[in-house]
C-alpha cells in the first residue's frame, strides 16, 4: 500500500514538474520571438543567439559563434576591471541587470535593457549563461536628449518640483539662490510660501493648484517673494508630470528671474504711456496705412479713431505733397528703417492747417527689419503761428531800423541795410571786426567801455542816445538799445542792437538848447538858424517866432509899466487920504456904540427889576388867592363844629331825660323793695345805688350841656371873625390884582425899550465894524497900492534883464 501511495505522488509530482517545464518553455518560446536572446559558456564564449539579436547587432550566428562577448563592448570598456568583474560574478551565479551599451557589428553604437542570467543544472551547478535584450537605443537617445534639455535647463533656469498637493520636494541651486532659501528651509513647506498672503487665501490660487492636479498646464509671468519678503518677478512654467495611468504625480517647474527685465519693461510701459499721455501718437503700416492713434492725435487733426483706422497718412497732406516724388521717397526711407524728425505742415479735419513737431520711428523686430512705424508728435501750431508773428515784427523792425548783431566779444555777426546805410560801411568791411570800430579810441580802451560789454555778457540791457563815428570820422548819433539775447538754457549767447539815426535831431536839439539857455541869460537876440527837415523845420519856425513874439511881448510890457506906476502913484495918495477920514469916522462910531452899550445895560437891569416886581405881584396874588380859600375852609369848619356842637347838646339833653327816668325807676324801685320787707333790702340796696349814678349822671350832662354851650358860642364868635377876615381878604387880592396888572404892563414897556435900545446898539455896532472893515480895507488898499508901486518897480528892473539887441 505504501508503495503505491509513494508511485502516485511521484507520478503526481512528475507530471506536475513536466507542466511547469511545458510551460516555462512556452515562456521561453514567447521570450524568444519577442526578445534578443544570446548564450555564452561561462568564460564568455558565444554559444547561440536568436535571429532578434542576430539582427540587432547585424552579424549571422557563423559570425559570432564562438567569439567572446567583448566583441560587443568598446575596447576601454573590454579592458576595464568593471568587465573584469562583471564576468565573475556571472560566473558566481549573481544575477546581472540594468542597461548596458553595446557595439554592432559597423561599430555603431546601441543601448539595450538586458538581465545575464547564470543557467543551473540539477545539481545547482552553472552550466552557462543567457541574456535576454530589448533594444532601448531610441528611448536612450530619447531620454538623454531630454535629460540633456533637463541638464541644460538646469543648468541655466531656477527649478523646484512639488507634489500634486503643492508641497516642494526638491529645488536646484538656482531656485534657492534667486529666492534667497536653502533647500532645508523649504523642502516640506507649500509653494504658498513664495506668493502673497491675500493671493494665497484665494479661491484663484486653489483654482490654480486644482488645473495643476487636473493635468493642466500654466505658463505666465508670476509675482512671487523671496526671503525677508523681497519682490521677485519669474517667467515660469508649471509641468504636471503623469504616471503611467496619465495621472500627475508631481508637478515640475521651471522660471526664469525677469525681475529686472520686469522692472525694465515696466518702465519702458511707464515712459511709452508717459509720453503717449503728454504727445500726440500714432501708427502705420509700413505702407502708410493707420493702425491706431491715441487721444491726443486725434484731437490734435479733429477726428475720430473710426474715420481714420485703415486711412493712409496721405489723408493729413496736401493733394500736391501726396502726389510728390518726394513723398513717395519718404515713405520709401521709412520702409528702410531711416528715422526722420521735424516740423511738418499737416492738415486736419477740414482742411484746418496744423503744426507738428514730429518724428517717424520704423520698429524693427528681432531681426532688424522694420515692422511698422510710430510717429510721435506735438502740436506746435500756435507757436508757429506765434513765431510768424516775432519773424514779422522783427522784418518790420529790421526794414525801419539799424539793426547789427554781435557775439558776446563785441565781434560782429552781422548788420542790415539800415545799419550800413547810416555808417557809410558794406557788410563785407565791418562783419567780424570789433565793435570798437565805431567808438572813440580813447573811449575803446576806457574801464567804463569794458564794463558796458561785462554787463552785456551778464545780460543787462541798455537803451539810450550814443555817439558813434561812421566811416570816414563822422560822427553821428543814434537812438539805440543793446538786447542780450539769452538761449535755451537762459544765458546770452549774442548781443542784438536796434538803432535808429537821430543825428539830425540831436543836432536840432543841441540848437534848440543853445537859444533857451540864451533865453535864460535874458537874451531875446538869438534864433535857431540850421536847416531841417520835417517837424524840426517846425520847431525851428516855431522857436524862431516864439522868440520875436516875446520880444515884443517884452517891450510892451515895459510900457505897460510905465503906466502902470503913475496910475498905482495917484491912487496911493487918494487912498491916504480916504483911510484918514474913516479912521477919524470909526473914532466916533465907536464913542457912540459906548454910550448905547451902558443905556442898554441900564435898560437892562430896569427890565430886570420890573420883572422880578412882576413874579413878586403875582407871588402875592397867589398867596392872598390861598389865604381866602384858607378863611373859606375855616369858615366852613367853624360852621361844621356849630352844627357837631348843637347834635352834641342834644344827645346831652337825652342823657339829663334818661337820668331822670333812671332816678325815677330807681325810686320806685325802692319804694317796692320797701313794701317787700326783708327780701326787697338787697334790691332796695341796689336801686339805691341806681338813683346814685343816674343823679350823678343828670349832674355830668348838665355840666357838659353847660360847656358845649359855650363852645357853640365861641363857635359862632370865630366864625363871624373868620367872616369878616375873608372879606378883607378879598379886597386885598382885588388890590393885588390891580397892584400885578401895573407892574406887568412896566415890565413888558421895559422889555419893549429894552429890545429897540439892543437893535439900536447892533446897528451902531455894525455900524462902527463895517467902518473899522473899510478902514483895515484902506490900509490893505494902501498898502497893496504901496506894493503894486513896488511891484512895478521891480518889474523895470526884471524887464531890464532882457536884452532885445
Amino acid at each position: 500500500m505504501l508503495a503505491t501511495i509513494i508511485e502516485r505522488i511521484t507520478g503526481s509530482r512528475l507530471q506536475q514538474a513536466e507542466h511547469r517545464i511545458a510551460q516555462q518553455e512556452a515562456v521561453l518560446r514567447a521570450l524568444d520571438k519577442t526578445q534578443a536572446r544570446i548564450e555564452f559558456e561561462l568564460d564568455g564564449t558565444i554559444r547561440d543567439a536568436n535571429p532578434l539579436f542576430l539582427q540587432l547587432m547585424g552579424y549571422q550566428l557563423q559570425d559570432i559563434q564562438g567569439q567572446h562577448h567583448r566583441i560587443f563592448v568598446r575596447d576601454e570598456d573590454a579592458d576595464s576591471p568593471q568587465y573584469q568583474a562583471f564576468w565573475q560574478q556571472l560566473r558566481r551565479g549573481e544575477f546581472q541587470s540594468g542597461e548596458f551599451r553595446r557595439r554592432t557589428r559597423d561599430h555603431s553604437e546601441v543601448w539595450i535593457q538586458a538581465a545575464y542570467n547564470p543557467v543551473l543544472d540539477a545539481d545547482g551547478n552553472i552550466t552557462h549563461i543567457v541574456k535576454f535584450a530589448v533594444d532601448i537605443t531610441e528611448q536612450k537617445r530619447e531620454r538623454q536628449a531630454l535629460l540633456s534639455q533637463f541638464d541644460a535647463l538646469d543648468r541655466s533656469q531656477a527649478v523646484i518640483q512639488f507634489d500634486p498637493d503643492g508641497n516642494i520636494l526638491e529645488a536646484n541651486q538656482n531656485f534657492l539662490d534667486a529666492m534667497g532659501y536653502t533647500l532645508e528651509e523649504i523642502r516640506g513647506q507649500h509653494h504658498r510660501m513664495f506668493v502673497g498672503k491675500e493671493y494665497g487665501q484665494s479661491a484663484e490660487y486653489r483654482e490654480f493648484w486644482n488645473r495643476l492636479r487636473r493635468g493642466e498646464f500654466q505658463s505666465a509671468t508670476f509675482q512671487r517673494f523671496g526671503k525677508d519678503g523681497r519682490e521677485i518677478w519669474i517667467q515660469a512654467t508649471y509641468n504636471p508630470i503623469l504616471d503611467e495611468h496619465g495621472k500627475p504625480y508631481r508637478v515640475i517647474k521651471f522660471a526664469t528671474d525677469v525681475t529686472r527685465q520686469t522692472l525694465i519693461n515696466a518702465d519702458y510701459s511707464g515712459q511709452i504711456d508717459a509720453i503717449s499721455r503728454s504727445q500726440a501718437v500714432i501708427e502705420f503700416d509700413l505702407d502708410g496705412t493707420i493702425q491706431h492713434a491715441n487721444d491726443n492725435f486725434l484731437q490734435a487733426m479733429g477726428y475720430t479713431l473710426a474715420e481714420v483706422k485703415g486711412q493712409h497718412h496721405s489723408l493729413f497732406v496736401a493733394p500736391e505733397e501726396r502726389q510728390s516724388a518726394e513723398y513717395k521717397a519718404f515713405w520709401q526711407a521709412l520702409n528702410e528703417g531711416q528715422h526722420f524728425t521735424g516740423e511738418y505742415k499737416r492738415f486736419g479735419k477740414h482742411q484746418r492747417e496744423v503744426w507738428i513737431q514730429a518724428s517717424y520711428n520704423p520698429i524693427l523686430d528681432m531681426n532688424g527689419k522694420p515692422v511698422k512705424v510710430v510717429k510721435y508728435a506735438t502740436d506746435i501750431t500756435e507757436d508757429k503761428l506765434r513765431n510768424a508773428d516775432y519773424e514779422g515784427q522783427l522784418n518790420a523792425i529790421s526794414r525801419s531800423q539799424a539793426v547789427i548783431e554781435f557775439e558776446l566779444n563785441g565781434i560782429i555777426r552781422h548788420a542790415n541795410d539800415n545799419f550800413l546805410q547810416a555808417m557809410g560801411y558794406t557788410l563785407e568791411e565791418v562783419k567780424g571786426q570789433h565793435h570798437r570800430l565805431f567808438v572813440d579810441e580813447a573811449y575803446a580802451q576806457s574801464e567804463e567801455y569794458r564794463a558796458f560789454w561785462k554787463a552785456l555778457n551778464k545780460g543787462e540791457f541798455f537803451s539810450e542816445e550814443y555817439e558813434r563815428i561812421a566811416k570816414g570820422g563822422r560822427r553821428i548819433w543814434i537812438q539805440a538799445s543793446y538786447n542780450p539775447i539769452f538761449d535755451a538754457s537762459g544765458k546770452p549767447y549774442k548781443v542784438v542792437k536796434f538803432a535808429t539815426d537821430v543825428t539830425e535831431r540831436k543836432l536840432a536839439v543841441n540848437e534848440i538848447s543853445h537859444c533857451l539857455l540864451a533865453l535864460a541869460e535874458g537874451d531875446l537876440s538869438q534864433r535857431v538858424r540850421g536847416q531841417y527837415q520835417g517837424e524840426f523845420d517846425q520847431l525851428k519856425t516855431a522857436m524862431n517866432t516864439t522868440f520875436d513874439r516875446l520880444q515884443n511881448l517884452v517891450a510892451s510890457i515895459q510900457t505897460a509899466a510905465n503906466d502902470i506906476q503913475v496910475g498905482a502913484t495917484e491912487i496911493q495918495s487918494g487912498n491916504l487920504d480916504l483911510s484918514r477920514r474913516t479912521e477919524s469916522q470909526a473914532a466916533s462910531l465907536e464913542e457912540t456904540a459906548s454910550s448905547m452899550e451902558q443905556m442898554t445895560a441900564q435898560l437892562n437891569t430896569s427890565t430886570t427889576n420890573a420883572g422880578n416886581a412882576n413874579r413878586t405881584a403875582q407871588t402875592a396874588k397867589e398867596s392872598a388867592t390861598q389865604g381866602k380859600e384858607v378863611v373859606d375852609a375855616a369858615i366852613q369848619a367853624m360852621s361844621a363844629i356849630a352844627s357837631s356842637s348843637k347834635q352834641i347838646a342834644d344827645i346831652i339833653g337825652t342823657i339829663d331825660e334818661i337820668a331822670f327816668q333812671t332816678n325815677l325807676l330807681a325810686l320806685n324801685a325802692a319804694v317796692e323793695a320797701a313794701r317787700a320787707g326783708d327780701q326787697g333790702r338787697g334790691f332796695a340796696v341796689v336801686a339805691g345805688e341806681v338813683r346814685n349814678l343816674a343823679q350823678r349822671s343828670a349832674a355830668a350832662a348838665k355840666e357838659i350841656g353847660q360847656l358845649i354851650k359855650d363852645s357853640v358860642d365861641k363857635v359862632e364868635t370865630g366864625t363871624q371873625m373868620v367872616f369878616k377876615s375873608g372879606e378883607t381878604l378879598e379886597e386885598i387880592i382885588n388890590q393885588v390884582v390891580k397892584v400885578t396888572e401895573q407892574v406887568s404892563e412896566i415890565a413888558a414897556s421895559a422889555s419893549e425899550q429894552l429890545v429897540g435900545v439892543q437893535q439900536v446898539n447892533q446897528a451902531i455896532s455894525s455900524i462902527d465894524e463895517t467902518t473899522q472893515q473899510n478902514s483895515a480895507l484902506m490900509e490893505q488898499a494902501t498898502a497893496a497900492t504901496t506894493s503894486m508901486v513896488d511891484q512895478v518897480s521891480k518889474m523895470h528892473q526884471e524887464l531890464s534883464f532882457f536884452k532885445q539887441g
